[in-house]
């Protein structure tokens, strides 16, 4: 299965570098990066998208018709007509590597890195402030936070900064967060507000 992963990763840098050549040259290159992040979203959501993607047992005449009918005009058309290029191809199913890349390359073109944190509660303004000037210090790099309210961390926080691995300094000021937060979600348990939502 990785192998298969990691060939897909492969293939869809060469989309990638191609897609991201046509966007800069259309001024289009943080649109398409958005884009690319709304198609998976919308493949994760709607069983008709995913098949379209993933199934081969689709006739392409189908695909074709459901790349107009449902995209046209909701994406831009440089994103469309290349849709269209990896139909023919035969390439759909790369969908999701191509976006996953191409939001890679686009992090590190503009110089920025995502930081993804997950917090038993909504992080307040000072926090998340505190977090975006601490991950621009350890990665000289314009941060970019992905949050994640998760209750069965029960007061914890978990964050992570790219691909960096955390050292003992970064650590402690991690330790700092955790009891800022944990200190947020007791106080909120007991004036009896509750983020657990059905299902979680």
């Amino acid at each position: 299965m990785a192998n298969i992963i990691d060939k897909q990763i492969a293939v869809a840098r060469v989309w990638a570098r191609a897609l991201h050549v046509l966007a800069a040259e259309a001024g289009k290159d943080d649109e398409i990066c958005a884009e690319l992040e709304e198609l998976v979203a919308l493949a994760e959501a709607v069983p008709s998208m995913r098949e379209l993607f993933d199934s081969p047992l689709v006739p392409d005449a189908s695909k074709e018709r459901l790349i107009e009918q449902i995209l046209r005009g909701t994406l831009s058309d440089l994103l469309v007509d290349t849709l269209h290029i990896m139909r023919r191809k035969g390439r759909l199913d790369l969908v999701r590597a191509l976006a996953r890349v191409y939001r890679e390359d686009w992090l590190k073109r503009k110089n920025h890195v995502e930081v993804r944190v997950a917090t038993a509660v909504p992080l307040t303004d000072e926090l998340r402030q505190e977090l975006r000037l601490t991950a621009a210090e350890r990665t000289n790099r314009h941060p970019i936070l992905v949050e994640k309210v998760d209750p069965r961390l029960l007061g914890g926080i978990v964050i992570t900064i790219g691909d960096h691995k955390f050292n003992g300094s970064v650590l402690k000021e991690i330790e700092r967060f955790e009891s800022i937060v944990l200190e947020r979600a007791t106080a909120e348990l007991l004036s009896g507000k509750s983020y657990f939502t059905e299902g979680t």
